[in-house]
């Protein structure tokens, strides 16, 4: 019989003769939506994994029996192995199989697995053998993982992070999307991954003493829990950039390579050896000349490496980063000098499933903030260590860290290959019905699971919430990282007054009768006529305060509609509001359209559509808009802090810490506005608008004199419209080219 035909004919055979049923409760979450899915054909690997009917472990393997199912790329998977026997076979044969992962193992019911590949059906621990293989083209190694998609509904943050972070690094975990099998039943997409550990292809590590008895390496720790043996470091972390400790903190460091049961098979000294090299980077740090470019921190870290960690953690905010899953590995000094290696600390990638903004919690959702600076914001039992605070007080290192993000936004980080990189991921998870069939089995789309910041009803909906929280978070660190474009004007627009809805500011006693709408509960703002403290101004002007929105030198003021009359556009999906068209008293043209604005019983998520007199529009969806109630200011904060009054008996807050913020979107800055739609996503939190802003575009006068003679060598200075608005690039109609000699030409572009 045919090799091929005989394996397909033994899988089917082991699926059909074991018992068919998912992992027990106690063991597996038995919460598959519908057990009852079938690939029929896709373009993901599929992997048939049996364990007849044994209980899957977290602490210890047990044997499994797996074969992956690749035609290769740009080929049709079968799931019927038996129609379709002559299939490729990328992997058929023994692993020993288990649960890993944190909170991915215990807030998820997908749960992850980590794999070995075996040479024969016995387990490592019973005396049998390991043996590598190359998974899908990543390499021979016999650690693997399977991501399980869970809280991350658009199914690839954690090859978002990896393929970004791939060209920069030394080393990056390697990833593929596959669809599983387990026991008969179909659990939906992972992804098979390979680890960050030892093997050649991939931190390429040797063992401690290899290279002449050399102690100063190779060796791998990850900054994590408590949950595997590690190294605790003496030096707390520290709550500022000033170097106040956080006595009640350690942070730990887990024995990965070698692994803590390993240390008895290898020189006497290995892990005291291992415990000195973390003890000398710290060490190096802690000094007074810290910086120093030789004997400082640069002698025990590659300080590159460390910029590329800390870039790929900060873009993608990651909650975790720096302080769990966190990798560091070094190669030891002689086999540096023998092989023209670094020996110095490097770092890798691992574990960005609740990062991008899929965080409800340590600021997780939001775009306006530094991870590396969580110990000022947080009590978590782990925390950053220290010497991240210290690299950023190095004016070196800091220059260093902004010019390689520059590098960065000119390479793969730019907006149109980033998200050129976001959609090529969807698409392998939407081209061959995977997604669909995961939501089948799941039906994880719509239904909000820890810790999710926003509840998509779709998977556009998720994509597009991702996209523009990347936006957001550009935005932030281009503020931050890159040199400072030239202010722009900044002015307010004016809305009619139809347009707004209810009021929300009470000018006077009682609130109930001065006001029409609350803004979270029974609450609402109050001008200082009703109080000083904490009212809105009385000449209804608030000039923002958001230096993350705004250029260096720029001023925003905003303008607010009378408080004895309709203030605001309200939007709440429970009480049947919606939308709103917000329509403006003159059209105008503009680059970036700002809008104030709050939100009451919880963070609200809307959708914003622009719309332009010659009847087109354009829609950012997915705008996160803050909660009111805010006592740790953050970066886009607009108003002085306000206060706000109970309509029911009039008594007002104790203090005023409440807040109104402001967001942007881009516009087409060729044509005129004549309003916008605001749609609001989510369904109990209320949004109110109060008002609109805008860049000032002001039209360049010039004289057009239409010559074909101009002199060849006399250089473009500038394009305009017809209308003498600069534009970058010639747009569809006339276009005026103006050279550095004066003239003029008009060119027609259909």
């Amino acid at each position: 019989m045919n090799n091929r035909l005989y394996s397909a004919l033994l899988m089917l055979l082991l699926c059909t003769i074991m018992p068919v049923h998912a992992q027990q409760w106690d063991n597996y979450r038995n919460n598959l939506r519908d057990k009852n899915v079938k690939i029929t054909e896709t373009n993901l690997p599929i992997v048939f994994i049996n364990v007849n009917g044994k209980q899957i472990q977290k602490d210890s393997y047990i044997l499994a029996r797996m074969k992956i199912i690749d035609n290769g790329p740009g080929q049709t998977n079968y799931g019927d192995t038996i129609a379709n026997p002559y299939q490729g076979v990328d992997y058929e044969g023994y692993i020993a199989l288990k649960y890993r992962g944190n909170t991915s193992f215990t807030n998820s019911d997908k749960k992850p697995y980590q794999f070995r590949t075996l040479k024969t059906n016995v387990l490592p621990d019973d005396g049998g053998e390991k043996q590598k293989a190359d998974i899908l083209g990543m390499g021979k190694d016999n650690k693997w993982a399977f991501i399980a998609p869970w809280c991350d509904k658009v199914m690839f943050r954690d090859l978002l992070s990896f393929e970004l972070g791939r060209p920069w690094m030394d080393y990056v975990p390697e990833g593929r999307f596959c669809e599983v099998i387990l026991d008969g039943t179909y659990y939906g997409v992972y992804v098979i991954c390979e680890r960050v550990s030892k093997g050649k292809t991939r931190l390429n590590l040797h063992d401690p003493g290899e290279d002449d008895g050399d102690l100063t390496g190779d060796f791998h720790v990850e900054i994590d829990r408590t949950d595997q043996p590690y190294y605790q470091s003496p030096n707390h972390p520290w709550s500022d950039i000033n170097g106040t400790q956080k006595t009640n903190f350690w942070v730990k460091y887990q024995y990965k390579e070698p692994e803590n049961d390993e240390f008895s098979s290898l020189p006497a000294d290995t892990k005291s050896s291992l415990n000195r090299e973390i003890q000398n980077m710290e060490s190096a740090f802690r000094s007074n000349n810290y910086a120093d470019p030789v004997n400082g921190y640069r002698k025990y870290i590659d300080p590159t490496s460390f910029m590329d960690y800390m870039l790929s953690t900060e873009i993608a905010m990651n909650i975790d980063g720096y302080r769990l899953s966190t990798n560091l590995y070094k190669y030891s000094v002689t086999r540096a000098q023998k092989e023209g290696l670094d020996h110095r600390w490097k770092m890798s990638l691992w574990d960005y499933n609740i990062a991008w903004g899929n965080a409800n919690y340590n600021q997780g959702q939001y775009t306006d903030y530094w991870m590396w600076q969580f110990n000022e914001r947080n009590g978590d039992p782990e925390q950053v260590p220290f010497f991240w605070y210290r690299l950023m007080s190095d004016e070196t290192f800091v220059s260093e860290l902004k010019d390689r993000w520059q590098e960065y936004r000119e390479g793969n980080h730019s907006d149109q290959r980033l998200f050129a990189t976001i959609d090529s991921l969807a698409n392998v998870v939407l081209a061959g019905g995977a997604q669909e069939r995961n939501q089948q089995a799941w039906q994880i789309i719509g239904r909000s699971v820890w810790p999710n910041p926003y509840n998509g009803q779709s998977y556009d909906d998720e994509m597009n919430y991702l996209k523009n929280w990347i936006r957001n978070r550009l935005a932030f660190m281009d503020k931050q990282l890159l040199p400072p474009p030239p202010p722009r004007e900044l002015g307010p627009v004016a809305v009619k007054p139809e347009s707004f809805t209810h009021d929300v500011v009470a000018e006077a006693a009682p609130a109930q009768q001065t006001t029409t709408m609350t803004i979270d509960a029974n609450r609402s703002f109050y001008a200082d006529t009703y109080r000083e403290m904490g009212g809105f101004p009385s000449d209804r002007k608030i000039t923002s305060g958001n230096y993350n929105l705004l250029r260096e030198g720029e001023t925003l003021t905003y303008e607010l509609a009378p408080y004895d009359q309709n203030n605001v556009i309200f939007l709440n999906k429970s009480r049947g509001i919606e939308t709103a068209v917000v329509e403006f008293e003159t059209p105008f043209k503009t680059s970036e359209l700002f809008y104030l604005c709050t939100a009451g019983a919880g963070n609200g998520t809307m959708d914003v559509t622009v719309n332009y007199t010659d009847g087109t529009s354009e829609t950012t969806e997915n705008t996160t808009v803050r909660d009111w109630s805010v006592r740790n200011p953050g970066a886009n904060e607009t108003s002085p802090a306000l206060g706000n009054v109970n309509r029911d008996n009039d008594n007002t807050s104790s203090d005023a810490h409440d807040r109104l913020f402001d967001y942007s979107v881009e516009t087409n800055p060729d044509k005129d506005i004549e309003s916008v739609t605001l749609t609001t996503k989510t369904d109990s939190p209320m949004i109110s608008v109060f008002a609109f802003g805008r860049v000032v575009i002001t039209p360049t006068a010039i004289d057009i004199v239409e010559t074909d003679n101009r002199g060849e060598l006399s250089p473009l200075v500038g394009i305009y419209t017809i209308d003498g608005v600069r534009i970058e690039t010639p747009q569809r109609g006339i276009n005026i080219f103006r050279y550095q000699d004066g003239t003029s030409k008009k060119i027609f572009i259909k």
